[in-house]
């Protein structure tokens, strides 16, 4: 708890300095904490230099079954700079993209007996990783409206968002399947060195446009290293995506479809920091190796009913949809659903809400050794998520897992989770 401490202690400091610097107290009808600098933020966004900073915090328990039964506090700061070489006066169509981050605390992941993290947000960068990290460096160089390249150290988390299930963790569900497709987490590394290229139908000023894109990324990157040495030293991965918004029922919706193919030689056990299962095992266990490895994924969201003078507001179903290889990748088979939404009660139009379900297929390559202590896990979330201002929102969580371990009962899972945007 003495980071846990720390980090309270750097908030409370930080926000007074802030206050005191913007001559302030705290506006609750502001979107940051610390507002608007004294009018500085403006001016940095209006000369090219945007800022915005998070803390997410998070107290989660198994309250039942698992393999322990504890409550942990854990959480991270997200810093993100975007400078617009536009308007700077340098580069037309030209920005950089920088993230920094950092966990501090413990997590319940590990308490649960599965494979797939309850609480995303202790998976990245990296588990039980305290260090400060820098995990992009995106340079972006439009071309023409509707064409870009990009190039550098490269997030891949936020290429799969969903409206419903997406936001990282931050705003939405908190357990990682209703976050991303796990059968894509074999190939595609979370930060890493890469470039790629986007097309826009019409172009990327259309208000929704269609988006096709391809990457080539270093196989081997991790959020805590330059990469230069060593990202695309044993192969790369190949991604391409098709994103198309819809109009079905007059409401928005989209549909994304993505494949991933890597080069690389992978095991079913390759380690894997957002997986759990080798570390489960307690016993060693090897496996022929595959000099490539693929998966295909589906994403989508679909509003079922929107307000009328805010399509914001209103409720939807979305849905993820993956398949890999089982020779390389432990998820074979992947699905989740569910119903999300913002808004509809009277005074609350900013909170947001959701109920999934997943199922994670193992491979059936693993054998009868694995399959005698380990099979497929499956389960269900819950969430809440209150305004209490523009920059603080607190989120209700509760999560029933089937685990992977056969010898573990069902996890029964409570959290709350703050999230103060600076």
């Amino acid at each position: 708890m003495k980071i846990a401490n720390r980090f309270i202690v750097f908030l409370i400091v930080f926000c007074v300095c802030a206050s005191v610097y913007a001559e302030a107290v705290p506006d609750f009808n502001s979107t940051k904490l610390t507002g608007d600098w004294g009018g500085e933020r403006t001016k940095l966004a209006e000369n090219g230099i945007t800022v915005d900073m998070d803390a997410v915090q998070s107290y989660q328990g198994v309250l039942d079954g698992g393999k322990n039964q504890s409550w942990k506090y854990g959480g991270s700061m997200d810093y993100r700079f975007k400078f617009d070489f536009q308007k700077m006066g340098l580069w037309q169509g030209a920005s950089l993209d920088v993230q920094v981050e950092h966990q501090f605390g413990e997590f319940a992941n590990e308490d649960v007996g599965t494979i797939l993290g309850t609480n995303i947000d202790g998976l990245f960068p990296l588990p039980n990783y305290q260090h400060i990290n820098v995990s992009q460096v995106k340079y972006t160089q439009f071309l023409s409206e509707s064409f870009a390249v990009y190039m550098g150290k490269i997030n891949t988390l936020d290429c799969d968002d969903n409206i419903f299930a997406g936001g990282r963790g931050k705003t939405n569900f908190m357990n990682q399947n209703f976050i991303v497709n796990s059968v894509g987490l074999r190939t595609v590394p979370y930060s890493t060195l890469g470039a790629g290229a986007v097309v826009f139908f019409p172009d990327a000023l259309a208000k929704d446009h269609a988006i096709l894109s391809f990457m080539v990324l270093g196989a081997d990157g991790q959020p805590n290293t330059s990469g230069f040495n060593e990202d695309f030293d044993n192969g790369q991965t190949f991604v391409v995506g098709y994103h198309q918004p819809t109009r079905f029922f007059d409401k928005p919706g989209s549909h994304t479809f993505s494949g991933t193919y890597g080069t690389k030689d992978y095991t079913l056990l390759s380690q894997d920091p957002r997986l759990f299962l080798d570390a489960m095992l307690g016993y060693p266990v090897t496996f022929a190796k595959e000099d490539d490895s693929w998966s295909l994924m589906y994403n989508m969201h679909q509003y079922l009913f929107t307000e009328e003078e805010d399509e914001t507001q209103g409720f939807g179903v979305f849905a993820r949809l993956g398949t890999a290889d089982e020779k390389t990748n432990p998820i074979a088979n992947f699905y989740s659903a569910g119903l999300g939404g913002k808004g509809i009660l009277d005074g609350r139009d900013n909170d947001t809400y959701g109920v999934g379900y997943f199922y994670a297929q193992l491979s059936d390559e693993f054998g009868r050794l694995i399959e005698r202590d380990f099979s497929d896990t499956q389960g269900t979330e819950i969430f809440y998520n209150f305004e209490i201002s523009k920059w603080m929102h607190v989120t209700a969580d509760f999560q029933i897992i089937e685990p992977s371990a056969n010898n573990v009962d069902n996890a029964y899972i409570a959290g709350l989770r703050m999230k103060i945007d600076f």
